[in-house]
């Protein structure tokens, strides 16, 4: 899951923003059965999900839309901040949401994304793994429990099916915003994982380290396999 103390620092930015309204209306997509996103200010919160039990259980929506992120047509510039946190790595087609999500964006208002780099070794794990194996990957590792380690939605699921697309990357989410006026006001990756691995793994981490910067100097700083995951706040600029 995304770290809720860097979604924070994205979210100061955008406080900053004198032409703010007083009530902010907030698109949470993908909401699922609660809010990722501290948003500590006046605001007017619309959810999206396509899980009806998930809805259900979300208390701190106030308009509920059941549907597909992907092909349930958002209105047109209408959100000041769409929120999608942990979610498009598990659309089988991102990109379609990402557009939806620029599109009800207004100009001058914000779109802010965290979620797993796909170019690391969280995301390379989260694709090509076995889905009823992440239990046991996840207590392997860290040697807790996945209870003590994930987030349990409304439904009872914890683990969702993963697809990690190319767009869903932090460079090439900031490259496919351009054409629509996104720009980056904040963007930070970042490693959460290797401190939480179990002592008999961490004498291991000098080599991971070693081939990581390796990865980094063939492709010319394109892919850090260690930033397994990343928040980005874009801008939509006033046409």
């Amino acid at each position: 899951m995304a770290d809720p103390l860097i979604i924070s620092e994205a979210v100061k930015i955008l406080m900053h923003d004198p032409s703010l309204p007083t009530t902010v209306k907030v698109l949470e997509a993908g909401c699922g059965s609660t809010s990722d996103v501290n948003l500590p200010f006046e605001k007017k919160i619309v959810g999206i999900d396509i899980d009806a039990e998930q809805l259900r259980c979300n208390d701190r929506v106030e308009t509920k839309i059941r549907g597909d992120l992907q092909t349930y047509e958002l209105p047109p510039n209408e959100f000041d901040l769409v929120a999608c946190i942990d979610v498009l790595e598990h659309l089988p087609f991102p990109e379609k949401a990402f557009v939806n999500m620029t599109r009800s964006v207004k100009p001058g208002g914000y779109l802010l994304i965290a979620g797993p780099e796909p170019y690391s070794y969280k995301g390379l794990v989260a694709k090509y793994t076995p889905h009823s194996m992440r239990h046991f990957i996840l207590e392997l590792l860290t040697g807790r429990s996945v209870r003590e380690s994930r987030r349990i939605h409304g439904n009872g699921q914890i683990f969702f099916p993963t697809y990690l697309k190319p767009i869903c990357s932090l460079k090439n989410l900031v490259v496919a915003g351009e054409p629509y006026g996104l720009k980056v006001v904040f963007e930070k990756a970042f490693d959460v994982h290797s401190a939480g691995l179990r002592p008999v793994y961490k004498p291991f981490l000098g080599a991971v380290n070693l081939f990581t910067r390796g990865v980094q100097v063939v492709t010319r700083g394109r892919i850090n396999l260690l930033l397994a995951d990343f928040v980005v706040l874009l801008k939509k600029v006033q046409q």
